[in-house]
């Protein structure tokens, strides 16, 4: 199947798969097409799921919906002048690729709360400098509880921390003040910001559904 992604599109989305790749080098993406986008959803560090869609033109054919390698992913478009043949993506497996039959439905979201970005990003900093504090002189073992202590503090929203750390160091958010808001759906938390979301699972895998674009 041939998808057509505008330049600025296409930059913004290089842009955020590469951070992802930066974040987990063996990273997997799951690419999946609508009538009208083209979305890709990755299992990040910190037991998140990051989700990023885009406006697209799509040819005929078969629906895409695969599980690939990040690498490959950012590969292909960057070799593209915006016309990207998806049928060339080879699927994976293993850990990686099972890790996104798990995903967040895409109704039955509560009322959001909103606000804008520069009003969270204070939060994120002071968590930074908080473990940056506390971690000198621990070893790998004291540093991941440490992590673990920070990161799921409330943040904003209902949200831990590490779902706003998860936005900003994935470039969804920055310190401006761009509207973002909270939402939940049973276990399901999810942030939203003009760039993409970020998901976490409250109490662990859920079943099996297939990915739609979530809105």
């Amino acid at each position: 199947m041939q998808v057509t992604l505008g330049s600025t599109e296409l930059r913004t989305l290089i842009s955020i798969l590469e951070k992802e790749i930066e974040w987990n080098s063996n990273i997997a993406v799951r690419v999946v097409t609508s009538p009208s986008a083209v979305a890709f959803y990755a299992a990040i560090p910190l037991n998140l799921h990051a989700f990023i869609a885009m406006p697209a033109k799509i040819g005929a054919g078969t629906p895409c919906d695969v599980i690939t390698g990040g690498r490959d992913v950012v590969t292909l478009l960057s070799n593209s002048s915006g016309l990207i043949e998806l049928d060339s993506l080879e699927p994976v497996a293993g850990v990686e690729g099972a890790s996104l039959s798990d995903l967040p439905p895409s109704t039955g979201w509560q009322i959001p709360i909103n606000a804008v970005a520069s009003d969270v990003i204070p939060i994120i900093n002071e968590a930074v400098s908080e473990f940056d504090r506390r971690s000198v002189g621990l070893g790998e073992r004291g540093k991941a509880d440490l992590a673990e202590e920070i990161w799921n503090r409330p943040g904003w929203g209902g949200l831990p921390v590490k779902v706003l750390y998860a936005a900003q160091r994935l470039n969804l958010i920055w310190d401006e003040p761009i509207k973002i808001s909270a939402a939940t759906c049973g276990p399901w938390k999810r942030l939203s910001t003009p760039r993409g979301q970020v998901f976490l699972h409250a109490s662990g895998p859920v079943g099996r559904n297939r990915m739609r674009l979530v809105s």
